[in-house]
This record gives structure tokens, C-alpha cells and sequence, in this order.
């Protein structure tokens, strides 16, 4: 097994970030030439350094976590290490336990589930739901999600 190392940034990218964020707090430390701004310079190098580290471990850790897809739940799943009840939607995303009760159980009348699903017409994509609801023409698929979240929140009586 290979040890992981910090990635170091291309040393264009450094000094780009470096010069970027000196000229937006008003530094003359990459303006003027000599030593005299060694120091100055050396500690934007190492704000360019954290800010591509950050993103770097934002890239690695960051993209695990999903959001439950239904608005203003706040419930998280890391999706390296799942837990039982959430719900993957290959049309919308994740769900948390409650919601995915609340929207995908098998009940009686299927028009009480709302399972979301793409389907491909001659010349759109729509979006539907099991319930017999359809987003209708959608300009991209987030847009399609947007109007299937407002319906489902409609549904849980949440709007």
C-alpha cells in the first residue's frame, strides 16, 4: 500500500493564487521587485498552499457526504460507510430514513408512492412519479428534481 502525501499545487496555479488574493487585499508584495517583499510574498504562497490543500480534501472527503434530496432536511449520509433506510434515487439522489418511508414504502395505492423516474420520450426527457405526477418539460435534470422536491413537499404537506 502506497502512503498517501498532500498533493502540492502546480507551481503556476500557486503562484496565480498567490498573486490573486495579494492583489485583492491591496499587497504590493508580488508589485514590487527585490527582497524586500521576500517575507510578504512567502506568506501569500502559503495561503495559495491552504487554499488548494482545502479544496484538495474538500475533492476527497467532501464528495462522500449526500444530503437527504427532500428541502430543509439536514439529515447526511457519508456513502462510504452506508447506513440501513436511506434511499438511492438514480433519477434524484439520496433520502434519508424518514423520507424515504414517508415517499417510497410499498403501500396499498400506489399513487401514495412517489418514486421519481426518467423516462425518454421522441424528442424530451421528463420527469415522472409513480404517483402519476410528470415535471413536465425540463430545461436540465436539475431542473426536473427542483419541480419533483416542490411536488413531493406538496405531498408530505410540508408546503
Amino acid at each position: 500500500m502506497t502512503e498517501q502525501t498532500t498533493p502540492q499545487p502546480a507551481e503556476g496555479l500557486r503562484q496565480h493564487l498567490a498573486e490573486a488574493m495579494a492583489k485583492e487585499a491591496g499587497s504590493k508584495a508580488f508589485m514590487e521587485p527585490g527582497t524586500a517583499w521576500e517575507h510578504a510574498r512567502s506568506e501569500w504562497l502559503a495561503h495559495a498552499d491552504a487554499a488548494v490543500n482545502a479544496l484538495h480534501r474538500w475533492e476527497q472527503e467532501g464528495t462522500l457526504a449526500r444530503l437527504c434530496v427532500i428541502p430543509g432536511c439536514t439529515r447526511q449520509l457519508n456513502i462510504a460507510e452506508p447506513e440501513p433506510g436511506w434511499f438511492q434515487s438514480s433519477a434524484v439522489g439520496y433520502a434519508c430514513p424518514d423520507h424515504a418511508a414517508a415517499l417510497w414504502d410499498e403501500t396499498d395505492d400506489p399513487r401514495n408512492r412517489h418514486v421519481p423516474t426518467w423516462q425518454r420520450g421522441i424528442t424530451e426527457t421528463r420527469l415522472h412519479c409513480s404517483c402519476g405526477w410528470e415535471a413536465g418539460a425540463t430545461l436540465f435534470r436539475g431542473h426536473g428534481t427542483a419541480l419533483w422536491q416542490a411536488h413531493v413537499l406538496v405531498a408530505l404537506e410540508v408546503a
